[in-house]
């Protein structure tokens, strides 16, 4: 194991906790012997110069008494020259004053004096000194010397001594804790990944405190893991909830008006993305744009109920982007940021639009039958009372025999006959009127009846009755439906005062489960539709909410009674069918009558096989342009249903420039009536040489015969009639591709 740089981090760290008391262990081994050395350096110095001058005192002391002063200077330069001797000198005082190397310096450490004496008659005389002087320096010298040799050896030891600790705490300690940091910084996320391994090579290491950390560490990773997992399966299965339960969810920082999160399914309920919601601008787009036509009223109680902290649950409406009106429920739930402070709500949503639709539905077909039950009482009541005045004038006609008092009670007769129709009519509405339903052809009864209808409409309109070939037979009763469809015509002519045209069709038709789903009181299956289209003023959506409400009319005073369409409406639910009427101001109305068909007929070997079996329409490529946002969903739903890939448009504007954006299409599914300027009709011709390879399918709510008239579609067309079923979109797509497929005829 190779000993890493201890420059940075904890072996920095330890290095100088190890060399730092070393050092200072160094430095005091150094001082004291320093001390110790100083005392023996100059004891043993002194020692030689005494011995020095002791063995050579007898030999000066000759040289002197003798006068013998060159061998005397010989002797003192032998003391400067082989001994630890810096200066030395020999002196009477008077005569002789010999000396060798340096004296009187500094550094003197130690100065030693000697008599010297002479042989005399009666005693010895003094007959000089010798003055031996010795330099501390070779006391410092000794020293240093010992000093640096103990460093040397000392830093040696400590260096060792630090290096091998480092070393086995690196080994020990410090890799394996950096192998555990590596490993834990290194680590991607994936904790079934997460493996420390503190083993040097095949041998194990042997347990000890580290060994316990991994294992605590791979515990944690085991306890994560497995929390992981139940928290994961937590999440898919509120996922999968949510998005069973079709939830959205989304949190908004209140303080900084911005969303913070939100799922797909929030997202997509705006017809936005993830992204796009969250940088919205929240005030000004989302609940400035989608809440333009919500009641200020209730978003301010809203508004009030969330600033006092209390949750709000309610359901809204939202204006989307292409003005579609889509109802939310939500939840919303007020609570403070502890990161920021700020102030956040947590939002649920579920999209119960068709729930808001089916429960106005549900409420109009309430008071459709409130008012019947009504109606139906006053009638029958009524009644009675109109056979007890009818009865008494016919009494007193026969006892009369005047002119003049038996016209007046005429008249008061012809009276009660209207009041009799009138009552007749009440009861249709309220589907309590007896009915003789019988099998029957219902083209033949219109073709039997249009030299009536014809009178009713006057020369000033055209009439026009239109059947299919295979007509099913109609199981109703004939003589209400011609009294129904009177009334319906009558309505007609009296929304085109100028005149136009009035086209009866009747077509086979089948509603499917699809269809039923969105309409109250439908029963899916075969029916035969008999439409009533004229060109007239056309009536509002506003209108259509009401038109079937008994005594309603946008007639003058005196014009009408408000019962044609409250008639047909009984009279088509009485005998098991359905009414549907669609209109658009300005270009006319169709009221479509379905009347079951009659169960003697026999469903043939070809539309068993077409019920059964659907063409596969796997990948293709359809354009579907619908202005009604309602109707553009369902027919997308369907067209995805099939295996189809889809893109929408709105109106023709918008279709031209997706369609700049489309590199191949299969079929063009378009409405007639656009808006902003560009029919139906038109946006396919300009379509057209953009995808040339297309087949073409038009709807409408109008018969095909009023449009063809009013010179607004190719008579060679393919026309779905709303409201039209999945099976009637299959049998469409198949008859327009293959029409496509044809070779046009020379």
């Amino acid at each position: 194991m190779k000993l890493r740089s201890f420059s940075t981090g904890i072996r920095r760290e330890i290095w100088r906790a190890i060399s730092g008391p070393m050092l200072g262990l160094l430095l005091v081994a150094c001082l004291l012997p320093s001390l110790i050395y100083f005392s023996i350096a100059e004891a043993r110095l002194k020692e030689r110069v005494d011995n020095l001058a002791n063995a050579t005192l007898a030999t000066m002391q000759d040289h002197v008494w003798q006068y013998d002063l060159e061998d005397a200077q010989q002797l003192l330069d032998s003391y400067v020259k082989f001994g630890a001797v810096t200066g030395a000198r020999v002196s009477d005082g008077k005569y002789i004053d010999l000396s060798a190397g340096t004296l009187g310096g500094n550094l003197v450490g130690y100065v030693l004096e000697l008599p010297l004496y002479g042989a005399g008659q009666s005693s010895d005389v003094n007959i000089g000194t010798l003055r031996l002087e010795v330099s501390e320096s070779e006391i410092l010298e000794f020293i240093l010397v010992r000093i640096i040799a103990t460093i040397l050896t000392s830093a040696v030891f400590v260096f060792f001594t630090a290096f091998l600790t480092l070393r086995l705490l690196d080994k020990t300690l410090l890799q394996p804790l950096l192998t555990i940091s590596n490993t834990l910084k290194d680590h991607s996320g994936d904790w079934g990944a997460l493996n420390i391994d503190l083993n040097d090579g095949s041998s194990p290491r042997r347990r000890d405190e580290l060994t316990g950390l991994v294992d605590a560490i791979h515990g944690m990773r085991d306890q994560i893991l497995s929390s992981q997992a139940v928290l994961e399966a937590s999440m898919a299965k509120l996922t999968h909830v949510a998005l069973f339960a079709r939830l959205g969810y989304a949190t908004l920082d209140a303080t900084q008006d911005r969303f913070i999160d939100c799922d797909p399914t929030f997202a997509s309920a705006f017809k936005m993305t993830v992204q796009e919601v969250l940088d919205v601008d929240v005030r000004g787009k989302f609940l400035g744009t989608f809440l333009r036509d919500e009641n200020p009223e209730k978003l301010n109680a809203i508004r009030a109920l969330l600033h006092k902290g209390k949750m709000s649950e309610g359901v809204l409406k939202f204006t989307l982007q292409d003005d579609e009106i889509r109802y939310f429920r939500h939840i919303i739930r007020p609570f403070i940021d502890k990161v920021t402070g700020n102030s956040v709500l947590e939002i649920i949503i579920l999209d119960v639009t068709e729930q808001k639709i089916i429960e106005e539905q549900l409420l109009q077909a309430q008071k459709m039958d409130a008012i019947g039950m009504l109606t139906g009482g006053v009638a029958h009541d009524f009644n009675n009372l109109l056979a007890i005045i009818s009865g008494n004038i016919e009494l007193a006609l026969l006892s009369l025999e005047g002119p003049e008092e038996r016209e007046f009670l005429e008249v008061a007769l012809s009276a009660v006959g209207s009041g009799a129709t009138l009552t007749q009519q009440l009861l249709s509405f309220a589907r309590k009127q007896p009915l003789s339903p019988t099998r029957f052809d219902a083209a033949e009864l219109m073709r039997d009846s249009s030299a009536l209808f014809g009178t009713s409409v006057g020369e000033a309109i055209d009439l026009e009755i239109v059947s299919d070939d295979d007509l099913w037979g109609t199981f109703a009763d004939p003589e209400k439906l011609k009294t129904t469809l009177l009334n319906l015509v009558v309505n007609s002519r009296d929304a085109m005062p100028d005149g136009g045209l009035l086209t009866i069709e009747i077509a086979n038709c089948r509603l499917d489960k699809d269809y039923a789903a969105t309409h109250m009181d439908v029963i899916p299956g075969e029916y035969v539709c008999i439409s009533v289209n004229d060109t007239g003023y056309g009536m509002s959506q506003e209108t259509i909410q009401h038109a079937i409400e008994p005594f309603f009319t946008t007639k003058g005073v005196g014009k009408g009674t408000g019962l044609g369409l409250p008639m047909a409406f009984g009279f088509a639910k009485q005998s098991g069918g359905h009414l549907e009427v669609y209109s658009e101001l300005g270009i006319g109305t169709s009221v479509k009558m379905y009347l079951p068909r009659s169960a003697d007929d026999d469903v043939s070997d070809d539309e068993t096989e077409r019920t059964k079996q659907r063409p596969d329409f796997t990948g293709m490529v359809v354009f579907l342009i619908e202005d009604n946002s309602d109707l553009r969903t369902m027919f997308k739903i369907m067209l995805v249903a099939m295996g189809c890939v889809v893109h929408d448009a709105e109106d023709g504007p918008q279709a031209l420039k997706i369609a700049e954006t489309l590199t191949d299409v299969d079929l063009i599914l378009s409405d007639v009536i656009l808006p902003r300027g560009m029919d139906g009709n038109e946006v396919v011709k300009r379509l057209s040489p953009m995808f040339p390879e297309a087949a073409v399918i038009f709807m409408s709510g109008f018969s095909e015969s009023s449009i063809i008239q009013n010179g607004r579609l190719d008579a060679k067309v393919t026309l779905l009639q709303k409201p039209f079923g999945a099976d009637d979109l299959v049998s469409a797509i198949v008859s327009a591709r293959a029409a496509k497929r044809k070779p046009p005829e020379e």
